[in-house]
């Protein structure tokens, strides 16, 4: 790939490895959340790749759920957030899977064509649903709406992240009110990090999405999870520095002697965080190298060892391995001061992603 001048190589055997090993923990129907084309991954080669382990996909908009049925995806496809009334008549025209967590999407919805529904139910993540206490007015209602059937239930976790699991055994208990007056429906709440490590979360099914890419959402590892990209770009040119000079805009580093510096291909154009600026590090012959300088729009520069052998062409790891040496994609976010999510799905559209099987 050295005409590429940046790209992730995304391993989907390590994909369908790590939804096997999660289906096997949890011993649950698996709902494979690949919203936001897949964490970065691609959703609709990771939809194929699933095709026979995952027994729903699960995106975020009714965009991302077309576009795989126009890729031939024909397994359920659960959009997880309320829509708008005006996207009503897409969602059923394409078969996807509505979620209601209000009365006028709901109503336009019964308006247009017969269709399954699943409802998201508020238990404390209080960013959309219907509010828990307020549930059962709600199903009262549905049934005014004769042409929508609930096949589901779900609500989302809030801290199944953190150590603390106090808050998630309230939500639970909150959600258990719900299905004390539920019968026969299809239940889930465990995303990736509940999958792993809180088994009364699991109902009839999770819902990993992180952990589907081989990157565990918080510290407890009960099973091996593979990551599946590692992102890499190229040297691009190699100069030096005198003592004193400084490198990239605003001059944020100054060399305190004569310094080996290498300019490489990637920037925050590509999805790259200026974040690392003075503070982020690349795999370049198997050895770490700084971020020097600011991180550019196109390009970063990274410092040298005099010994060096390093060439122009070289090949550089932004995040995986090289050699002995890795980089995960945890510790990028660390430095960068923000979750591993954002990471991934930040990886821009100039980013070729080569698929490995």
């Amino acid at each position: 790939m050295h005409y590429l001048r940046t790209y992730t190589e995304i391993d989907l055997q390590a994909i369908q490895q790590n939804a096997e090993a999660i289906k096997k923990h949890t011993g649950k129907k698996l709902i494979a959340v690949i919203k936001a084309d897949a964490y970065g991954h691609g959703a609709v080669r990771v939809a194929e790749v699933l095709d026979a382990t995952a027994d729903m996909f699960a995106v975020a908009t009714v965009e991302e759920g077309i576009a795989l049925r126009q890729a031939d995806i024909h397994k359920p496809i659960l959009v997880l957030f309320s829509s708008l009334p005006t996207q009503a008549a897409p969602i059923l025209e394409y078969g996807l899977t509505p979620t209601i967590g209000d009365w006028e999407f709901s109503k336009a919805l019964n308006e247009v064509a017969s269709t399954k529904v699943h409802v998201n139910i508020n238990t404390g993540m209080n960013r959309s649903g219907v509010y828990y206490t307020e549930a059962m007015t709600f199903f009262s209602k549905l049934k005014t709406l004769h042409r929508l059937e609930v096949e589901g239930l779900f609500t989302h976790l809030a801290t199944a992240d953190e150590a603390d699991k106090s808050f998630v055994s309230v939500q639970l208990k909150r959600f258990a009110s719900i299905l004390a007056n539920v019968d026969g429906k299809m239940v889930h709440a465990a995303n990736s990090a509940a999958a792993l490590s809180v088994p009364e979360s699991y109902f009839d099914g999770v819902r990993p999405g992180l952990s589907l890419y081989g990157v565990y959402p918080a510290t407890e590892k009960p099973i091996l999870l593979k990551p599946a990209l590692t992102w890499k770009t190229h040297v691009g040119w190699i100069g030096s520095i005198s003592e004193a000079e400084g490198v990239s805009y605003g001059l944020t580093y100054k060399a305190r002697h004569q310094t080996r510096v290498a300019m490489v291909q990637i920037g925050y154009g590509d999805g790259y965080p200026c974040a690392l600026s003075n503070s982020g590090e690349v795999l370049i012959g198997g050895a770490r190298r700084p971020i020097t300088g600011r991180v550019c729009m196109d390009v970063s520069v990274v410092r040298l060892d005099p010994s060096d052998n390093v060439s122009v062409g070289d090949e550089v790891v932004l995040i995986g391995k090289q050699g002995d040496a890795e980089i995960t994609v945890d510790e990028v976010a660390h430095r960068a001061g923000t979750i591993s999510y954002e990471i991934l799905t930040q990886i821009g559209t100039r980013v070729k992603r080569i698929f490995n099987c």
